[in-house]
Formats: structure tokens, C-alpha cells, sequence
């Protein structure tokens, strides 16, 4: 019922995809089109040639498409007040996570700063689990848009759980103290557990090896082994992430750490390997999303660390010796004599205090965010009486000072320009050719992908298919099941047959797809035109081909009932098919209790002396309709003029080196014809 009411609705195009057979026509047509999404959305029919109107009144907005597997085609008809409260959401959410985290992390640190370190880690594998199912929530139209949105929840977590908190929870006096509690050994700890943790979790895998050597082995079917077997699921986004983390933390702390140069290069070689065993091994294909998150790794992040490193060290610079001590070279009579002392360690001593001695008051030396702030950070914020910096010292503050506020121009520009870049998109066509045109054709690529709707189901080691693909040629797809034809994971196929036949609803229903290839038929010249139904049974006389019958479509043949069904000459005008009536009667379209496929295989020798593949051939006419079981063939009738029954036209179709079906063993490799 709620399939019924679906198809009744009416569905509004929200994108079409356009494959050109040559880069040249593509770039011509983007560059003759292109206009902004501004004036496409006023219908502004000034900004295009007339010539180039859709229907001669529309202005299309037209952009270079993204891969095809990078399509989220459940999501391309969102509108964008639901997308902004989905992100909104989603975003609060992750900045809670990053609060509670930072929370949980300042009370480990109250026991060892181990503990807080090998937290630290631990969220940080954890975490992208929980971005992952946030982003889900969201709608995106491609998976470039939904891995940037990771990437930036992640990103934003590992940096803020990774390096500032630790800032923020380790007091400014034990910046460079000696000790466990202090923040140098914070620093190093943090480096050496992500290094191990992380890195050995990834390498055992314990949830992927769980799958494939307990849970396949025992899996009821092959595909559900297969789909155990498939490999552990990875984002480039994740990926990317824990590079930047790793270099954000080495920038953070570079002026106080300079050893962390040298950790965090161990560090990337041993990312780099581990995960290139993991993408060899045990990960999942990812879609291929292209250089887009690289792009977008380096404009905005990698700029924003390269910032963060020029304005911290400025800070860090200034606050040396992190004693909150300023020295004066007057000393105070009410302060002459022996006094006991105790140092930070709890080591007990005497000082004498003498005419002449240097003096020590307390002086903010923090000219961070506080009671002290100053940006930049320049000797200058010292105020009158407690100077605590050396000449040298404050020649380079006033350096690093004046550099941080350039870099953060530089990288303020950049933002900038990108914004720019993004605004001209609106208000005027954006397309720039980039690089020159490539020899090869479309069809002449070996491995080649199509805009093809396709949604993935964990219940399927492959896609289903959202269209009709009767008028598709095989050859435009990027994924092959050797066992299943492609017809096995057409949707509509369902629809029709779940709709007892209604092929018009289910045309408005799914997306529509259509191939030209070159040297083709055009598309009047088309055997049926237009659309073929996913049950039709006609097509050319001339098409002839080997074929296997999907368990998709239900039917009964004598090759797997009558082990002596293989002695006849296969007869293609003669059908033994369950639950297709081709006389007009009402015969069920579906039975779910046949579980029986059907196959022909050529290169078999002929048969002496039996006529016809058709027991009943011979036969007079029966009512079989009602003959209580409905699998007696049905009354002899002519076929349509110029045309030939094929009773295995769009019925599953398989390759012509189809392995047999494994249920049945070598029963079907018996030679028939």
C-alpha cells in the first residue's frame, strides 16, 4: 500500500546528468551554458542565448559534475531549509562532544597525565564513529559535500581535545617545568600514545578480523558472507584529519617542543605505512571522491594551522621564563636577613636577603586571552615595573608579533578569495577549462562509470538501481557480480511486478536514463522507443545472445525439473514460463513458493530425434488457467508481425561465459542448445 501511494505522487526533476562522448563537446557546452545560480533562479533569460533556452523559456543551471560514485542520489531532492536545520543540529551536537571530552580529559589529568594521553587517543579513534552517524543525518547531493562536513566535526575535535585543552588545563608556571605534571611531558605523552594506539588498533582490526574469520565462516549464505568479507569501512575524511591533527599539534607547541618536528615525521612515516597495508588489506573501496578533500584540507586547515603556529609561538615567546617573576634591581630593607624557604619540590632551605640583592615581585607574564591580553604580542604590553623580558628577547617578540599578524592576513586573504570565488559562482558562470583535452573518447575508456541512480543497502554486496536500464548497454557500468546479471538489482522490476504490471507508474516513479551510444540507433529507430517494460517479452528477431534467468523473476523450466529436459532443442517460441501469462489472462505476476532459475548454455551438440524443446508441443489446446496449478503451457497464438518471442528478454540477463548456479552443481553443464 505505501508503494502504491508512493508511485502516485508526482516527482519533479532535481538534476540530470549528461555524459558527453567527447571532453571537447563537454567543455564547449559548459562554457556556452554556464551562467549563475542567481540568475537561474530568477529565470533571467538575458544572461543566455536564446538559441540555448531549455523549451525556449528556461535558463538551466548548468555545473561540471562530480564523479558518479560520489552521487548521494537519495538526497538530491532536499531543500536547503532542511539541510541548514540537519547541519545546525548536527553541529551543536559535535561542539557538546568536544566540551564533555575536554571535561573528561582536565579530570584524568588530575590523576597522571598518562591517563589524560591515552584518553586523548582514545577519543580521538572513537569520535569518527560518532561524526559518521551525525553526518548521516545530514543530506548532502554528493559524498564530496558529506565528507567535507566530516572532515571539519573532526577535525575541529581532534585539534581542540588534542592540543588546546591541554593549554587550557596545565597552569602557565608549569609550562616548562620539569615533571610528569607539567606541560613538555603533556606534550611528549600525548605524541607516543598516539603513535602506538592508534596505529596498533588499526592494525589488528579486531572488528573487520571478527567479521571475516568468526562471523563469514558461519554466515547462511553467500551473500552474507560476502558482505562480512567486504573489508572494514574508511573515509577519506578520517584520514585526512588525523594527518592535520598530528601536524596542528606539532605547529601548536613548536617554539616551546622543537623535538616535535622529529615525532611527528616518525609519526607520518608510520601513518603511511599502516595505512597503506590497510588500504591493500583489510579497507573497503571508497567512492572516488577525487582531490577535492585535499584541496580543502590545504586551503582551510593546513593555512589555519601554518596561522595558529605564527600567532601561539608569538605568545609563547613572550611569556619565557613562565615564572610570573619580574626583577628589579632594588631590594627592600623590610626583607633583610635569614628566611626559611621551601622550594616546588617540598625541599626545605634558607635564603639571605642583603643590601644589593636583586628583588622578585609577581607579574603577569600571560598576555593571552585574560586580564593581561594584547594582540599582538609585543614587548610594548609589558607594563611600567614589571618588565620581565631580555633585550634579545624582546627583539624577536617584536618579530614573531608583527609575523603573526601577517600570516593571519595572508590567510584572512585566502578566506577571502575563496569566499569571492563562491559569490562569482552565484552571480555569473564559474567554469574555467583546466588542463587540455584528453585523445580518448568516452566509450573508448576500459573502465568507465555512468550516471546511473544506484543506492547502496548493507543487505547487497552491490547497488540497486533506481532506473530502468532496459535501454542500457552493460558496458557503461563500473561494477560487475558475477553471479547476478544487472537486472537482478533493477527496482523497478519490483515495482512492476509489486503493481501487477502498471509500467507507466513505475516510469514516473524511478529516474529515467537513457544511452546513445556512438554508431547507435537513433532514438525513434528504437525497437520498442522509449522505455522497454522491465516484463516485456518482443524485441528484434535479429538479437540473439545466451542468457540466464535472474531469481528476481520467478518461473519454472524443465532443466532443473526434468534431468531429461536437456535431450530437446531449446524453442524459443514455446514457453514453460510460471506466472506470465501471455494470452491476457490474470495469472499471478509474482510466486514467491518457485524458487526454481532457468539457463541455456550454447555449444550444444543437436539431439536426434526429439523435434522440439516443447513437451505439449503437439498437444491440442488445454485451458491451463485453470487446471489448478497454472503450469501447462498456454494456448498457441501467433506472434506480432516482424517480430520474435523471446521468452528470456529482460528477464535477467548474464554474460555468455555465466558460471552454472552452485545450488545446482553440474547438473547445467549438460550441452544443450
Amino acid at each position: 500500500t505505501r508503494i502504491q501511494g508512493l508511485v502516485q505522487q508526482e516527482y519533479r526533476a532535481t538534476r540530470v546528468f549528461c555524459t558527453f562522448e567527447t571532453e571537447g563537446a563537454q567543455r564547449h557546452v559548459l562554457q556556452k551554458m554556464s551562467v549563475g545560480s542567481f540568475a537561474a533562479y530568477r529565470n533571467d533569460t538575458h544572461q543566455v542565448n536564446p538559441n540555448l533556452l531549455f523549451r525556449g523559456e528556461h535558463v538551466l543551471l548548468l555545473r561540471e559534475a562530480e564523479e558518479p560514485s560520489t552521487i548521494r542520489w537519495m538526497d538530491l531532492d532536499e531543500k536547503w531549509m532542511a539541510k541548514l536545520k540537519q547541519i545546525s543540529i548536527t553541529t551543536a551536537i559535535s561542539l557538546g562532544s568536544v566540551v564533555i571530552v575536554a571535561l573528561i580529559v582536565a579530570l584524568l589529568r588530575r590523576k597522571s597525565v598518562a591517563y589524560a594521553a591515552v584518553g586523548i587517543s582514545i577519543s580521538n579513534m572513537l569520535f569518527p564513529a560518532i561524526a559518521k552517524i551525525l553526518t548521516n543525518m545530514e543530506a548532502h547531493p554528493s559524498e564530496t559535500g558529506k565528507q567535507s562536513s566530516l572532515f571539519v566535526k573532526i577535525a575541529i575535535f581532534r585539534w581542540v581535545v588534542t592540543a588546546i585543552v591541554i593549554t587550557i588545563i596545565t597552569p602557565f608556571t608549569s609550562t616548562l617545568t620539569n615533571g610528569p605534571a607539567h606541560l613538555i611531558e603533556s606534550i611528549y605523552v600525548i605524541f607516543f600514545a598516539d603513535l602506538v594506539t592508534a596505529n596498533v588498533f588499526q592494525l589488528l582490526d579486531p572488528v573487520g578480523n571478527f567479521k571475516r574469520h568468526f562471523l563469514a565462516p558461519r554466515a547462511s549464505s553467500q551473500e552474507r558472507m560476502n558482505l562480512l568479507m567486504g573489508g572494514t569501512e574508511y573515509t577519506v575524511a578520517e584520514r585526512y584529519t588525523n594527518t592535520t591533527k598530528t601536524l596542528f599539534l606539532t605547529f601548536y607547541y613548536c617554539a616551546i617542543y622543537p623535538s616535535a618536528f622529529f615525532i611527528c615525521a616518525f609519526t607520518l612515516i608510520v601513518n603511511f605505512y599502516v595505512d597503506k597495508f590497510s588500504l591493500m588489506r583489510t579497507w573497503k573501496p571508497a567512492p572516488a571522491l577525487g582531490p577535492y578533500i585535499a584541496k580543502f584540507s590545504r586551503v582551510y586547515f593546513m593555512s589555519s594551522a601554518i596561522a595558529a603556529m605564527a600567532l601561539i609561538s608569538s605568545y609563547l615567546y613572550s611569556g619565557f621564563p613562565f615564572d610570573n617573576l619580574c626583577g628589579q634591581d632594588v631590594s627592600h630593607s623590610a626583607y633583610y636577613g635569614t628566611w626559611k624557604i621551601t622550594n616546588g619540590e617540598g625541599v626545605d632551605g634558607t635564603a639571605i636577603i642583603e643590601p644589593g640583592v636583586r628583588s622578585f615581585h609577581f607579574c603577569n607574564q600571560f598576555l593571552g586571552p585574560g586580564s593581561n591580553f594584547a594582540f599582538p604580542a609585543l614587548p610594548i604590553a609589558q607594563k611600567e615595573g614589571s618588565v620581565w623580558m631580555t633585550n634579545e628577547q624582546q627583539d624577536l617578540i617584536n618579530i614573531y608579533g608583527w609575523l603573526s599578524v601577517g600570516v593571519i592576513g595572508l590567510v584572512g586573504l585566502g578566506f577571502l578569495f575563496e569566499a569571492f570565488n563562491a559569490a562569482r559562482s552565484i552571480f555569473g558562470g564559474s567554469y574555467k577549462v583546466d588542463g587540455g583535452v584528453h585523445g580518448k573518447t568516452f566509450s573508448q575508456v576500459e573502465t568507465i562509470s555512468s550516471y546511473i541512480p544506484q543506492i547502496k543497502t548493507n543487505q547487497f554486496t552491490h547497488p540497486l538501481l533506481a532506473a530502468n536500464i532496459d535501454e542500457v548497454d552493460e558496458s557503461i557500468f563500473d561494477w560487475q557480480d558475477p553471479e547476478r546479471s544487472y537486472s537482478f538489482y533493477d527496482l523497478t522490476r519490483d515495482a512492476e511486478q509489486l503493481l501487477k504490471g502498471n509500467e507507466d507508474v513505475c516510469n514516473r516513479a524511478f529516474g529515467q536514463i537513457r544511452h546513445w551510444p556512438p554508431g547507435g540507433p537513433a532514438e525513434g529507430d528504437m525497437g520498442n522507443g522509449g522505455t522497454k517494460s522491465a516484463l516485456r517479452r518482443t524485441k528484434d528477431i535479429n538479437t540473439k545472445r545466451n542468457v540466464s534467468w535472474s531469481s528476481k523473476v520467478t518461473c519454472k523450466t524443465y532443466s532443473k525439473d526434468d534431468p531429461n529436459a536437456f535431450a530437446y532443442n531449446l524453442n524459443s517460441n514455446g514457453s514453460t514460463s510460471e506466472g506470465m501469462n501471455f494470452s491476457g489472462h490474470s495469472d499471478p505476476l509474482f510466486d514467491p513458493h518457485a524458487q526454481s532459475e532457468g539457463r541455456s548454455f550454447k555449444g550444444a551438440p543437436p539431439q536426434s530425434g526429439v523435434p522440439n524443446f516443447d513437451p505439449y508441443a503437439n498437444q491440442p489446446p488445454q485451458d491451463f488457467q485453470n487446471d489448478g496449478g497454472g503450469y501447462g503451457p498456454p494456448p498457441p497464438q501467433a506472434p506480432p508481425a516482424q517480430q520474435h518471442f523471446d521468452q528470456y528478454h529482460n528477464t535477467g540477463l548474464d554474460y555468455d561465459n555465466q558460471l552454472p548456479d552452485q545450488m545446482y552443481g553440474d547438473s547445467q553443464q549438460a550441452p544443450v542448445s
